[in-house]
Order: C-alpha cells, then sequence, then structure tokens
C-alpha cells in the first residue's frame, strides 16, 4: 500500500481549508443578509415576483454573492496553484487559460480541434484592400504584432496535448501578402532579436509591454521614412522619456479569470514625454474630447490612479482603449503626413508614439466601426494606411470586413 508523501498530505489538507473557507464565505453574504439570491427568495416569498423570473436570475445572483470582492476567483487560482494544475477551465472554453512552462498565461480555445481555414480568405481580402487604396493613390503596409509565445517555442512553452496556432496563422497569412507584393513589415523578427522573448510580454495578460511597443515604433520610423513619413530623432531616444514603473500593479486579461494567487501580478511602465507636446484626441462615439500636452490627450494617467487588479485596466493609459474611430492631431507637427491605422487592442500601447510622427492619426477598430471603410477612407484622404494585428488576428473574419 502506498503512503502519501509529506507534500501530498500538506496539499491535501491546505485544499480541505481553502474548501472550507470557500463554503463559508460562499455561506457569508447569505446568513447576514447581504446576499442578492437571498433578496430574490424574498420577493419570490412575497409574490413580488415569478418563479420562472427567480429561475431565470438565480445564477446570476448566486455567481454575484460567490464573487464579491472577487475572492472567489482568489481562491480557485490559489487551490490550481497548489496542485500543479497548468489547464484551468473557463464558463467560455474559448477563454481557458493555460499556465506556461516560463509562469506566464496564455488563452486557448478548447473547443478549437485545429487551424481555421479563415487565414487565406482573410490575407485575400487584405490583398484586395491593397488594390482598392492604390486605385485612390494611397499606399497600404501590414504590419504583424507578436504573441506572447514565440516563433518555435509552442512545444517547449505549452502543456503536452495544447495547441497553439497564431505562429502558423500568421507565417501563412503574410506568405499571401508577401507573394502579391503587397508591402510587410513582421515585428516579430525585430523584437527576436533583442532581448528575452518573455520579457516583452505581460505574464498575466495576452498584449505585449508598452516597452516592446516602443522598441516597435523606433524600428518602424526607418520603414515610414520609405513613404515620407520622417521622426524626429529626439522622439525615438530613449533617453527623452520619463517611464514611470508602478510594481505590482496590474492583473491582465488571463490573469482576471484565475485570480493573483496563480501566477501572481505584473509591474506596468508609464511612458511620458520630456519634450514639449501639444495634442488633441477625439472619438466622437465615446464624446471623447481632449486636448493638450500627451499625458493630458492621448495617455490617460487617471487610468493609473488606483491599483485594481479586477475592475483597472491600466493598459489603457495609452490611448484609452478600443474606440471604432478616433482622431490625434499633433499641432506640433501640422505640415506632417496623414496616416489611418486600421487596428485592434494591440496598437493601443503603440498610437501615442505613432502619432508622434504623423500630422494626423486617425485609427479605425472594425470590431466596432460600423461606417463605410472606403468611404471613410476617401474622406479622410491619408498618405499611407496602416492595418496593425496580432498574429490570431490573422484568423478573425471581422477584422477583414474591409468592403
Amino acid at each position: 500500500m502506498k503512503h502519501a508523501t509529506p507534500r501530498e498530505t500538506v496539499t491535501a489538507v491546505l485544499f480541505l481549508l481553502l474548501l472550507l473557507g470557500g463554503c463559508l464565505y460562499a455561506l457569508f453574504p447569505f446568513l447576514t443578509g447581504e446576499s442578492d439570491l437571498r433578496a430574490a427568495l424574498g420577493q419570490l416569498r412575497r409574490g413580488e415576483t415569478t418563479v420562472d423570473a427567480f429561475l431565470g436570475e438565480a445564477e446570476e445572483d448566486l455567481n454575484g454573492d460567490l464573487d464579491r470582492s472577487h475572492s472567489f476567483i482568489q481562491l480557485y487560482g490559489g487551490v490550481q496553484r497548489l496542485l500543479g494544475r497548468r489547464v484551468l477551465g473557463d464558463v467560455d472554453p474559448a477563454n481557458t487559460v493555460v499556465r506556461l512552462s516560463n509562469d506566464s498565461l496564455q488563452f486557448v480555445d478548447m473547443t478549437q480541434t485545429g487551424p481555421k481555414d479563415t487565414v487565406a480568405d482573410n490575407a485575400q481580402a487584405a490583398v484586395a484592400f491593397r488594390d482598392a487604396l492604390a486605385e485612390e493613390d494611397i499606399p497600404f503596409l501590414y504590419i504583424m504584432a507578436p504573441q506572447k509565445i514565440g516563433p518555435g517555442m509552442e512545444e517547449t512553452l505549452l502543456p503536452e496535448g495544447i495547441a497553439d496556432y497564431g505562429n502558423g496563422y500568421a507565417d501563412d497569412f503574410l506568405s499571401i501578402l508577401r507573394e502579391a507584393g503587397v508591402d510587410t513589415v513582421d515585428l516579430r523578427d525585430i523584437l527576436a532579436a533583442e532581448g528575452n522573448w518573455s520579457d516583452w510580454f505581460f505574464r498575466t495578460d495576452h498584449h505585449w509591454k508598452p516597452e516592446a511597443a516602443f522598441y516597435c515604433y523606433q524600428a518602424l520610423t526607418d520603414t515610414l521614412e520609405t513613404y515620407g513619413i520622417f521622426t524626429d530623432p529626439m522622439y525615438t531616444d530613449e533617453a527623452n522619456w520619463e517611464k514611470t514603473i508602478y510594481e505590482d500593479y496590474f492583473l491582465g486579461s488571463q490573469g482576471k479569470r484565475v485570480g493573483s494567487l496563480y501566477v501572481g501580478v505584473d509591474d506596468f511602465t508609464a511612458f511620458t514625454p520630456k519634450f514639449f507636446t501639444d495634442m488633441r484626441y477625439d472619438c466622437d462615439f465615446y464624446n471623447i474630447h481632449r486636448s493638450g500636452a500627451m499625458e493630458e490627450s492621448v495617455l490617460f494617467p487617471e487610468r493609473l490612479a488606483e491599483k485594481d487588479y479586477f475592475n483597472g485596466n491600466p493598459y489603457t493609459y495609452y490611448a484609452g482603449g478600443d474606440y471604432p474611430l478616433a482622431t490625434v492631431e499633433n499641432r506640433q507637427n501640422p505640415d506632417g503626413s496623414s496616416v489611418l491605422l486600421i487596428r485592434e487592442s494591440f496598437s493601443c500601447a503603440i498610437t501615442p508614439f505613432l502619432a508622434l510622427s504623423c500630422s494626423t492619426l486617425n485609427t479605425i477598430d472594425l470590431r466596432y466601426f460600423s461606417g463605410n471603410l472606403m468611404d471613410t477612407i476617401q474622406e479622410l484622404d491619408p498618405d499611407l494606411v496602416i492595418m496593425l494585428y496580432g498574429t490570431t488576428s490573422s484568423a478573425n473574419e471581422t477584422l477583414f470586413n474591409l468592403f
């Protein structure tokens, strides 16, 4: 008969204690009268609601009781860490969280049994878009943003039996674009040439760090120059930026699903220019109209005012978030070029830097934009259209509804 090791015994005891604590935590709101579920039961007993309405809202009420202050998520993540589990299921299987061998987190879609077949169609849509822009005499540049799992790192980082297709999507997508003569830049090559790959990414979030976005901006200025877009070297000199590090300040999109006890939290770096800036930032859809120095316009320091792991998102310090259509006017560069950036969330961190190279930088996120893209481009009349998407976005049909 095999006897439990001391470590297994300690783990079992801790698990039982945490389970008991979780049960008491779940019962506490009900016993003290602070429970949404208890209030709903009272309404049912008094005839103020129907059984069908009560049952329809019971799950939401129970979840609200369990997740006050997000302690239930914290408990869940802590237990999973003690048990050594690397694959943590979610109510939505598409948001399953996996712990990589370097202790970072990654989203995995457990409903996906193989690579999506949408990449080729999306690439052809991008080629057709390039052709339509050429008829308007507007150049087009596709920029591939990186992902947390670097090229060729899948086997060493992922648990056995788990697949990630992002880099494969990106390779296939870029191959089609390059064969068609579309101008492309692969930022994976730029980041791979400098430093440790994992250092460019948050451990608890799927985005790159601001340091990575700034480094890629530095590299992209040479490419922009080929389109007649010139950047003052002052902007790309890291010494001209104040970098404030907020330690243990950020629990990212993946970390919010498993809690801070699972792999910890991230530091967050806020770049602020030491040089004079004068910008205006507008998004009519959200009634955002900001002007002044970069830290008063396209940067959002109020997003860093308070540490809030579950309700805050420091990443939106850069450009505010994902907006359908937004405009940055760089009043320090009135004679510069006008650029349209077709973007998703990876572009948040690079938008404020890119705006320094432009007179006007318009950004469009097709996930939320409801207008006619080509009509809007004709109205904006940009000197260059850039599309900057992450690797997995190569398979997202929504981001390639271009016509």
